[in-house]
């Protein structure tokens, strides 16, 4: 035990130091190893946060394209519907435009044809007649004259054409729609009316165009349609 003691001694210096570099290298080994396993931990939980973090801006990129496209797909809606309405209102417009011009067409030809069987004939009214035409003068063609008077009727001619357009006091241009039979008798006599005709001379177109007779036509219509204007001038 002696020459241990001795030896303790005389080495303990050395002793002492390489205690404390054991100790020191035992500090260090343990501090690295506490710092490896600390930045392991940290680059796991980085790795676990970094996913999540992507996933979340994944999942708001996805929300945000979808609520785009939610938005250009209703604003695209609500153009085609406002473009369906205005089209439809427009097409409702014209209807109702259509509508309104056809009602007062149908009125205007119903006033018109209440005048017209309120226009009476004067039965003792004496008038002038045209000579008979000349079957191949006037067949086919609209008949004009000295006498004011003009008439169409397909294939036909007058037999008798009374003139009353220098009777009346007033003036105007009367025309007559009138439906002939086949044995050249009118049947049914109709004047325009317009404004700044007087019922004088309305009457008196409608006797002259009822008196009026054509030629016989067995092959025409049962009642074959033409007219005739009187054109009546003024007396003074």
């Amino acid at each position: 035990m002696a020459w241990l003691t001795k030896l303790y001694r005389e080495n303990i210096n050395g002793i002492i130091i390489t205690l404390i570099f054991h100790i020191l290298v035992f500090v260090v080994l343990i501090f690295s190893n506490f710092r490896i396993k600390r930045e392991y931990k940290e680059a796991g939980i980085i790795i676990d946060i970094i996913p999540e973090q992507v996933q979340q801006d994944e999942i708001k990129k996805e929300l945000n394209e979808k609520k785009s496209d939610e938005i250009i797909s209703n604003s695209y809606k609500t153009n085609i519907g406002s473009n369906l309405s205005a089209t439809q209102k427009n097409d409702a417009f014209e209807e109702a435009f259509d509508n309104d011009i056809e009602q007062a067409q149908r009125l205007v030809k119903d006033v018109s044809h209440q005048l017209n069987r309120d226009i009476p004939t004067v039965d003792d009214l004496k008038m002038p007649e045209a000579k008979e035409a000349s079957p191949d003068e006037k067949k086919d063609k609209v008949y004009t004259g000295e006498s004011n008077i003009e008439y169409f009727l397909e294939n036909r001619y007058h037999i008798k054409l009374p003139i009353p357009v220098y009777l009346a006091e007033g003036g105007g241009k009367v025309k007559v729609d009138i439906w002939v039979d086949r044995k050249g008798n009118v049947i049914k006599a109709e004047p325009e009316i317009k404004p700044g005709l007087s019922a004088q001379i309305l009457s008196y177109a409608k006797t002259a165009a009822i008196r009026t007779k054509f030629n016989e036509d067995e092959n025409a219509k049962p009642l074959q349609s033409g007219y005739i204007t009187y054109n009546f001038i003024p007396q003074r």
